[in-house]
C-alpha cells in the first residue's frame, strides 16, 4: 500500500512538473493567431522591413504570425482598424515611423506615440528615383523640372517619411507646389518609374535598392550625409552634396516599427520584446541589412518612445510648415523641434 501511494505522489509530482513546464512554455496567444496589419502594400519599404522580422519571431515562439496589408492614408487606415479592436495583443500594426507625425495634424488618425507600444528593427534612407534611360539625369534636372511643373513625382501617401521629405526638399529648393501621384507603396513607385507611368518618385531606398543595383532605374539622391556605394560602380550623391542648405533638413531617416496597443497585455509584449531582440541579432537579418542598405537599431521601450516622438515633431512641423495640415501640431501639443525636450513628452503618458 505504501508502495502504491508513493507511485501516486511521485506521478503527481510528474503531472504537476509536466504542467507547470506547459504553461511556462505555453502558447502567447492561446485563442488564436496574431496578425501584423502592414499599413502599406505588399513589396513596398514598410512590408519588407517587417516580414523578415516576424518570420525570425514566428520562429523564435514557436508560433504563426500571419501578415496582412491594408494600405490607405499613409498607414492611418491600418491604425485606426487596429485601434478600433480590442487590446487583446492579437493585432498589431507596422508603418513608417514618419507616418506618425502626420496623423493628428491631417486629421486621418487620432494616435499619437502615447497610444502605442513599439519595437523598431531598422533605419534607412530615402532616395529619389527616376528612369535609367529618362531624360532626366540628375537631382538638378528633377528640381528644375518640378519648379517648371513638368513632371509628376510619386509619392506612396500624404505624411509619410518619403512624402515628408520631398516637402523639406522643395522648402530649401524654393519649389512651389509638387503634383503628387499616390501608390499604394513604394515598390509600385519604382515599377511606376520604371514604366515610364512617372517621371519620378520618392521612396524607401531598401524597396528599389536591387533595381538601382541592376541599372534600371537610377537614384539621383539618397537622404545621407554621406556618398551611398551600391555596386562597384554606382555611387549615388548625398542630399547634402547637391542641395545646398539641405544640412538644414531635420534628420528623418525612417525606422518601420512593429505596434502594438499600448494597454494590451503586459506579458504578450514582454515575449515580443524577447522574441525581437533575439530575431534582430540572427545573421540572417545582418545579411538582408547589407542587402537592402538599412542599419539595425533595434528600439524598444523608452528608448522606442523616445524615437517616435521626436520623429513626430520633425515630421508634422514640415508638414504644417508646407501647408498640407489640417491643424497645426500646436493645437495636439507637438512642440517644435527647437523646443522638444524627452523629459517633458515622457510626462503625457501619465496624463
Amino acid at each position: 500500500m505504501k508502495k502504491f501511494v508513493s507511485m501516486v505522489a511521485i506521478a503527481l509530482v510528474i503531472v504537476f512538473v509536466v504542467a507547470g513546464g506547459a504553461v511556462a512554455s505555453g502558447k502567447v496567444w492561446e485563442k488564436g493567431t496574431p496578425t501584423v496589419i502592414v499599413g502599406f502594400g505588399a513589396g513596398g519599404g514598410t512590408d519588407t522591413s517587417v516580414r523578415p522580422v516576424v518570420a525570425l519571431m514566428s520562429k523564435y515562439l514557436n508560433e504563426t504570425i500571419n501578415v496582412a496589408n491594408m494600405p490607405g492614408a499613409a498607414s492611418a487606415v491600418a491604425a485606426e482598424h487596429v485601434l478600433g479592436l480590442p487590446a487583446d495583443g492579437y493585432t498589431m500594426f507596422a508603418t513608417g515611423s514618419g507616418c506618425f507625425g502626420g496623423f493628428k495634424v491631417k486629421e486621418t488618425s487620432n494616435s499619437g506615440w502615447e497610444e502605442w507600444t513599439s519595437w523598431h528593427p531598422f533605419q534607412g534612407p530615402a532616395a529619389i528615383l527616376v528612369s535609367a534611360n529618362g531624360e532626366l539625369k540628375t537631382f538638378q534636372d528633377v528640381i528644375d523640372a518640378l519648379k517648371a511643373g513638368k513632371i509628376n513625382m510619386g509619392a506612396s501617401g500624404f505624411g509619410n517619411g518619403p512624402h515628408v521629405i520631398m516637402q523639406a526638399i522643395a522648402e530649401v529648393a524654393g519649389i512651389k507646389e509638387i503634383n503628387y501621384v499616390t501608390f499604394d507603396g513604394d515598390r509600385s513607385i519604382a515599377t511606376a518609374v520604371l514604366a515610364g507611368e512617372i517621371e519620378a518618385g520618392i521612396v524607401t531606398f531598401s524597396s528599389a535598392i536591387d533595381m538601382a543595383q541592376a541599372g534600371t532605374i537610377k537614384a539621383v539622391v539618397v537622404m545621407t550625409k554621406e556618398p551611398m556605394k551600391i555596386t562597384d560602380t554606382i555611387t549615388i550623391d548625398p542630399i547634402v552634396k547637391v542641395l545646398p542648405g539641405s544640412e538644414k533638413i531635420p534628420d528623418l531617416g525612417e525606422t518601420w516599427p512593429i505596434c502594438m496597443r499600448r494597454d494590451a497585455p503586459q506579458e504578450i509584449k514582454d515575449k515580443i520584446t524577447e522574441a525581437f531582440l533575439w530575431a534582430i541579432k540572427q545573421p540572417e537579418i545582418e545579411e538582408y541589412t547589407k542587402k537592402k542598405g538599412l542599419n539595425i537599431v533595434g528600439l524598444t521601450g523608452e528608448d522606442a518612445d523616445r524615437f517616435i516622438s521626436l520623429q513626430i515633431s520633425g515630421y508634422a512641423w514640415v508638414l504644417h510648415n508646407s501647408g498640407m495640415t489640417e491643424k497645426s501640431p500646436e493645437v495636439f501639443g507637438i512642440p517644435k523641434l527647437a523646443d522638444w525636450n524627452w523629459e517633458t513628452e515622457k510626462k503625457k503618458l501619465t496624463k
